[in-house]
């Protein structure tokens, strides 16, 4: 940085800031993560819904009345007992095996999308640059 200059008339110029290539960077990455900061502000409800929403249909209540309902339509469609019952059977141990292998695989994508402070990656990725110019120079 230079140091203001005084002009003719005495009084002193603006200082001017000049940034260095690495601070330009750093700047601009603050920027981008800020930006991905707010977009996950805004999706974190949907996230948090969908996964009630998922989590909420193994909930003993919801899940035996969900089951119960389709044996009943099956039984009121004409579907004989033992058949509606392997049917409701199946239909519980597929939702099981769908909330808890699909959910597996899906929570920890969403745990990657998570915000995380800026100042910490800002700093790694400074010292990393650091530490590269260290071992080049």
């Amino acid at each position: 940085m230079s140091k203001p200059e005084e002009t003719k008339e005495g009084s002193k110029a603006p200082a001017v800031t000049v940034k260095t290539e690495e601070e330009r960077e750093v700047e601009e990455l603050r920027e981008v993560l800020r930006a991905v900061s707010d977009f996950l502000k805004e999706l974190s409800p949907t996230i948090k819904e969908l996964i009630d929403t998922v989590l909420g249909s193994l909930r003993g209540d919801a899940l035996g009345k969900e089951v119960g309902m389709f044996y009943k339509s099956l039984i009121e469609a004409g579907i004989k007992e033992e058949t509606a019952t392997k049917m409701a059977e199946e239909f519980l141990r597929r939702k099981m095996e769908i909330v808890t292998v699909d959910v597996a695989k899906i929570l920890p994508t969403l745990s990657q999308l998570a915000p995380r402070k800026q100042e910490e990656v800002v700093e790694k990725k400074t010292a990393e640059e650091k530490a590269g110019e260290e071992k080049s120079g």
